[in-house]
């Protein structure tokens, strides 16, 4: 959740930056959508452990949280 914070934070500082330094019609909204497309882009990536342990693990396995009796 920290690294969520930290994208987030970093990449609105980085485009308020744009903004202020060249202030035009256009640029607030070009900056807010390429803000998105990579917040949307950083979302979607997985952790190199959770995807070691899908490769790892058969395709007919089920996942359960039960306790085997």
């Amino acid at each position: 959740m920290i690294r969520v914070v930290v994208w987030t934070g970093g990449l609105f500082a980085v485009g308020w930056g744009i903004c202020h330094f060249f202030p035009g019609p256009f640029i607030e909204p070009l900056v807010l959508l390429a803000l998105g497309m990579t917040l949307f882009f950083v979302s979607g990536r997985t952790s190199a452990p959770a995807r070691e342990q899908e490769r790892d693990r058969p395709s007919d396995a089920v996942t359960t949280t039960r306790a085997a009796r």
